[in-house]
């Protein structure tokens, strides 16, 4: 008995030494989130297989993020069979209310664009190339905004560099300020019935402030590229941002 006693001592002493060694050469501490010289990668989540982009126009469809926990970077599924990995017993998120927009007509003679966008909100075109319009309110730290930009390309510039130009504007957007950023895989979309692309972002700022963002992209005539972004707090995104966006592209036509 005395001999058991010794030798339980021995691997306990033994174990204590070995976690004093990990944690003292810093690998197994957390890295300061505060120290933007260390880059969080970018994770990505892909949309369904099989699944429709334009079945989000129909204001009773599901969406694509409903299959992804909240923790933004990790995706539910592992392998061929889902698995939970989210605790049984994590909180349920509080339902964020609906929220309830006018429109009216914005006219852009610059980018020769028109669009119907929410009342009230502030419109700069302090850029030649680009109208930003932004909602007064502040909902869980952050103001929603919409921008449409219409920009030259090259004439080379076809739709199969697109993909690859809203991989980039992904990639610039989620490279500062953000601890977390994950993005959806690109899903085809016309704007002004001219071919594009589109994806969604979500990303949480160094102080816990949560964004939902979708950028969609299009070629037109001319050798011109369309943007059109929206970003706004996460958790109005599904219930309320997604119909703005849809309206803004609903309505978008050429004067």
């Amino acid at each position: 008995m005395k001999k058991l006693c010794l030798l339980m001592a021995l691997v306990l002493l033994l174990g204590s030494a070995g976690m004093t060694a990990a944690l003292s050469d810093g690998s197994n501490l957390q890295a300061d989130p505060m120290d933007v010289s260390k880059t969080s990668p970018a994770s990505s989540f892909s949309l369904p297989e099989g699944y429709d982009p334009a079945s989000e126009e129909d204001n009773g469809a599901s969406y694509v993020y409903n299959s992804y926990s909240s923790s933004y970077d990790t995706s539910i599924y592992a392998g061929a069979t889902p698995i939970p990995l989210d605790p049984i017993d994590m909180p349920t998120p509080t339902p964020k209310p609906t929220l309830t927009f006018s429109y009216g007509l914005v006219t852009s003679d610059a980018l020769h664009l028109s669009f119907e966008a929410p009342v009230g909100w502030g419109i700069d075109t302090s850029v030649s190339d680009t109208v930003k319009l932004v909602n007064q309110t502040t909902l869980d730290g952050y103001n929603a905004t919409i921008t449409v930009r219409l920009y030259a390309v090259e004439s080379a510039f076809k739709l199969a560099d697109l993909r690859t130009e809203l991989r980039n504007t992904l990639k610039e957007l989620g490279q500062y300020n953000f601890a977390k950023w994950s993005t959806t895989d690109t899903a085809s979309r016309t704007l002004l019935k001219k071919d594009g692309y589109y994806a969604d972002y979500k990303g949480k700022y160094y102080d816990g402030t949560a964004v939902h963002g979708r950028v969609m992209m299009a070629l037109l005539d001319n050798h011109q590229v369309l943007l059109v972004h929206l970003s706004c707090p996460d958790g109005y995104f599904d219930s309320s941002y997604k119909a703005v966006i849809n309206h803004v592209r609903e309505t978008l036509k050429q004067i």
